[in-house]
């Protein structure tokens, strides 16, 4: 498997697991890759917390224990899916070897052409706020989602004619087909206006979930995608029940909290690196977004 993990050392920093190529230089193109967890390094299975540069979609079908992504638990189920997205933080505790399908891809590879620039707008369970980033399917889903990826993990290791080409066709049918699932258990409306009410509110949350983008305002988001503030106000408010302000302070504190909880750094280097000039003022806002200040905080987990 072609990824390969950065370590900071004294950990200043959260472990970071990055896509990296192998050394088949006519693989070079295909930054996707798709195998089974028994044919997975170590790696896919970390029991300590990380987090990845690219995006990871893995379905269990057999196995035990809890996959913890963020600060929630989820118990690891069959027929399940786990979506993880860059930045998140996640780890596993297994009291039974995990059966299942691993795919890895980056954003370049799903996002080449143009006309695929939406596509990751339109996924929900990738970038979710409040939403849970796991998927449990029935019999007749998993029939096709095991062909699916049968077909991807073929594909990736014919190295044939366009092989990139075929992956990236695959990806695109299984992610659909994933999304078509979702929508069917939210009962989700299919109507033009909610479509792209939800494309946006799924752009803005990608936005926001970036490490880089902390310490902007509602105005450069609204900047970034082309709208009034008023508009991605109402319609932000509309699809998730909390304003963009509120959003933002929601990320801006996850982020915190997986520095307080897995990283040595203090409060003060924290809040520098969260965009705060002001350590004291970081700290009163921490306590009144958790309710517990930054030490308390820490020392739960101690």
């Amino acid at each position: 498997m072609s990824l390969n993990t950065q370590i900071s050392v004294a950990k200043q920093d959260i472990p970071l697991h990055t896509f990296r190529m192998g050394i088949d230089t006519t693989r070079a193109d295909i930054p996707i890759e798709c195998l089974s967890f028994s044919a997975a390094p170590a790696l896919a299975q970390a029991t300590y917390p990380h987090r990845h540069d690219f995006y990871e979609v893995l379905y269990i079908t057999g196995g035990a224990g809890t996959h913890y992504i963020d600060f929630n638990a989820y118990e690891i189920k069959p027929n399940t899916f786990y979506f993880i997205s860059p930045g998140q933080v996640h780890y596993w505790e297994t009291t039974v070897p995990i059966e299942g399908e691993i795919l890895v891809f980056t954003s370049d590879f799903l996002l080449l052409a143009p006309s695929d620039y939406m596509v990751l707008h339109e996924l929900s369970f990738f970038h979710t706020v409040e939403g849970k980033p796991t998927l449990t399917v029935g019999e007749a889903d998993h029939a096709h989602i095991q062909a699916l990826f049968q077909s991807l993990a073929a594909e990736f290791r014919s190295n044939k004619f366009r092989t990139s080409s075929v992956l990236r066709a695959y990806l695109h049918i299984l992610l659909i087909h994933i999304q078509r699932i979702c929508a069917q258990q939210d009962d989700a409306s299919d109507s033009p206006a909610d479509n792209a009410a939800q494309s946006l509110t799924r752009q803005f949350k990608q936005l926001v979930a970036q490490p880089a983008n902390l310490g902007q305002s509602v105005n450069d988001y609204a900047s970034q995608l082309s709208v009034s503030v008023n508009h991605l106000n109402k319609i932000i408010k509309t699809t998730t029940g909390y304003t963009p302000g509120q959003l933002i302070r929601q990320e801006v504190v996850l982020e915190a909290k997986r520095l307080f909880r897995h990283t040595e750094l203090n409060a003060t280097e924290i809040a520098f690196r969260l965009g705060f000039t002001d350590p004291s003022y970081f700290g009163r806002y921490f306590k009144r977004e958790v309710g517990v200040s930054p030490g308390q905080f820490r020392q739960a987990f101690a």
